[in-house]
Order: structure tokens, then sequence, then C-alpha cells
């Protein structure tokens, strides 16, 4: 026999023993394991040899399932470097929705003890994904049938769209029979007021002529009560443009703002909201803010460095001239202080320029994401307004404790719409 045909031949061989051994021997490992016997009520469609599954991590294999007792056992063999506790939670999930099955197990307390070799514990029986399904889709089809059949679910659902139709159909008829009003409203009430002046001081004409017996009309009532009652009546009309002149001068002097402040702090990378309404009325030196300051979800994991107290009320009652504003009330969830300066108001350029400080919270003595705070919170900062609307600033946060640099950016603007309501609510009353 040649020496060609005697390697063929050997080669042949060893790949059938090799092919032999994986088929008979797959199953086999080096790796020590102990045995853990999980009972449950139905494990469908988790096979032997499934992974044993650890916050994600394998640990093991489903050695075997077998039924004891009319319950389903489910043999693991977990690795024998990876404790397991007495109260861990086994339960058999999916990897998706048509995905294979594994034993998930999560990690129990160290109180309740080790799991050793062989030992029994029970597993939690999960409703399986495709009863899950079947369920659900039963449930869809009750509610489409109970829509498509009219019953109680669908006429209750069709009498409330309805009633949202109607109401949208309201508010759209409200709101464009108000609109020219609104728009013009406020465009007028400058023409009104010097309208008023001239009926005022015709009225003061009036009755000067009335007393002296001037004119045409002075000459014509000679009657002392006809001249009685129409003087009457030009004080009660005089009286009445004062009146309405009055409430027009103030209408036409009331403000209202909606400021937006955007805090984002680089080091802490964490970034906050505030806003507001800012009221001016006719006085001309006081002003009312009312908002939420630092705007955001309490239930968010706060960071290492973010000791920001999420979504405090801020309500402020201010004073204001030219060239500061000093208000106080509840800063940001405490009692506080507040002043804005604008030393350089008469310069072109130097008067965009607005120096704030806050100073709120003096009691403080608290712990805020695991950090004690016992001092004042003072914030302070610069602002360069680029127009009537957009400004951007430098601030300082919390500078007795944190000291935290900020990066400020102020949206402003007068809603007169909301300025001609309350204009409205005030000749209500």
């Amino acid at each position: 026999m040649k020496p060609e045909t005697k390697l063929g031949i050997f080669t042949v061989i060893g790949l059938f023993v090799l092919g032999f051994s994986l088929y008979f021997l797959g199953g086999f490992s080096i790796t020590r394991t102990y045995d853990v016997n999980i009972k449950f009520q139905d494990v469908s469609g988790l096979p032997v040899k499934a992974a044993v599954k650890l916050s994600g991590v394998e640990v093991g294999k489903v050695k075997a399932i077998k039924i004891e007792n009319g319950q389903v056992i489910v043999v693991a063999a977990i690795n024998e470097g990876v404790p397991l506790y007495k109260d861990t939670h086994f339960s058999v999930v999916m990897t998706g929705i048509i995905g294979s099955k594994y034993l998930k197990a999560e990690q129990g307390s160290a109180a309740s003890g080790l799991i050793t070799n062989g030992e029994y514990v029970n597993g939690t029986d999960e409703l399986p994904m495709d009863v899950m399904i079947t369920q659900t889709m039963s449930s869809v089809k009750e509610l489409v049938d109970s829509v498509n059949k009219q019953g109680e679910f669908g006429r209750n659902l069709n009498d409330a769209l309805a009633d949202v139709r109607r109401l949208s159909a309201n508010l759209n008829q409200m709101v464009s029979t108000m609109r020219p009003y609104l728009t013009n409203s406020v465009q007028n009430l400058d023409q009104i007021s010097e309208q008023l002046k001239g009926v005022v001081a015709k009225a003061d004409n009036v009755m000067t002529s009335l007393d002296n017996g001037d004119g045409v009309i002075g000459s014509l009532i000679k009657d002392p009560q006809m001249k009685q009652d129409v003087k009457d009546s030009v004080t009660d009309l005089k009286q009445t443009m004062t009146e309405v002149k009055t409430f027009v001068g103030k209408m036409s002097r009331f403000r209202i703002y909606w400021d937006y402040d955007f805090f984002y702090m680089p080091q802490a990378q964490v970034a906050s909201s505030d806003l507001a309404l800012e009221i001016f009325p006719s006085s001309g030196f006081t002003f009312y803010r009312a908002g939420m300051a630092n705007i955001g979800n309490e239930d968010d994991k706060l960071d290492s460095k973010d000791y920001l107290e999420r979504n405090k009320l801020d309500l402020r009652f201010g004073l204001y001239n030219r060239w500061a504003r000093v208000s106080a009330g509840m800063i940001r969830g405490a009692g506080g202080v507040a002043m804005e300066l604008r030393p350089f108001y008469e310069h072109e350029f130097f008067n965009r320029f607005t120096f704030t400080g806050e100073l709120s919270d003096w009691g403080r003595d608290r712990v805020i994401n695991h950090r004690q705070f016992n001092k004042p919170n003072l914030t302070y900062g610069v602002d360069f307004r680029f127009n009537r609307y957009f400004s951007m600033g430098a601030w300082m946060r919390d500078a007795l404790e944190t000291n935290e640099f900020s990066v400020k950016a102020n949206l402003s603007f007068n809603d007169q719409d909301i300025s001609s309501f309350f204009g409205l609510a005030t000749m209500a009353r």
C-alpha cells in the first residue's frame, strides 16, 4: 500500500473519530459546576442546555428538566465561581417576542445564605409571551367590537368626541370674535385718551360760560333752575369723562412680559430653566413677578454635582426706575431679595449691561444630593442685552457653597393679548 493511500485512510478515520466525539461529547465541559433544582409550574419552550444568565451574564446551563410530585423541576448547572443566594429570583424569559427562552436569575441578599449543591428553590412563574399576546389581542378585539357595535364604550367615546368638537367650534368662534378687539384695543388707547382730554376741556369751557353768562348758552338760559340743572349735567359728564380717562390711562400703561431664562453650568454639565410672568401696572414704579425656577423632572437621576432643587416657586414684588430694580419675596422657593442695576443707563452702548444679585434661603441647613448646605444662596451675574428680546450673560450660582459658573440666555417679550385680558378683567369689576 502506497504511503499516500495510508495517509488518506488515516485522515478519514481521524475526521470520523473527531466528528463522533463532537456529537457525543458536545455537552461536555471542563468547567466545574454545582446543581440548583428550581421548581416551576410551567416552563413551556425552555430547552435543555438553555443559558442561565445573572444580570445579563451567562453563568451556567440548564442541565435537565423533569417532573417531581406534579411540579416541573429545572436542574441548572451553575459555574462554581458564581455564588447564588437562597432568595435569588429565578424566572423563564425570552430574548424577544420571537426569540429563544433562557433562565434568568436576579441575585438575592447575602443575609439569606448561599444555595448549596442539589438544593431546591422556588422559581417565579410568569405569564408566557404568547399568552400575553393572545390576551392583549382579545382585549383589542373587544374594544374594537365595542366601538363598531356602538357598545357602552363606543357611545361614550362618540359623545366625548362630539363634545370636543362642539367645544372647539365655540372656542374658535370666541377667538374670532375677540381677535379684532384685542388687536385694535391697545392701538386705539392713545387716540381715545387724547379725545377724552378734548371732551373734558370742552366741558370746562361750558361750565365757565354758564357761570359767567357768556355766549349763546349763557344768554339763552335765564331760568336759575334750568341753569343749575345744566350745570349739574355738565358736572356729571365731566366727572364721568375724568373716570374714563383715568381707566384708559391705566389700561394703556398696563404691561405684561413673558421672561424665560436658560442656565448651563459647564463644569457640572447641568442645565436649568426659569419661566415667569412679569406684570407692570400703571403706577410706573412697581412690578410683580410670578413663575417657576429650576424647571425639571424631580424623578431624574442626579449627577454627582447637581445640587439644584427642581420646580421652585418664584413670587416677587418689586420697585423699579430707569437704572435699578429691587424686589423681595419667594426667590427660587425661599425668602429673599434681588437687585438689578444699570449704572450706565444714559450711555448708548453700556446701558445694555445689567448687573444682578440674588440672596435667599438665609436659614438653609439641609442635605442636597448627599452634600450639606448651611449658607445662604447667593447668586450674581452680568447680562448683555442684544435687543429688546434677547440677552446673554455670565453668572455665578450659589456662590457661598458650590460657586458654579453658568452661562445664561434670556428671552423676554411683551404679551399684548394678556394685557388686554387684564384690562377687560379690570373693566368687569
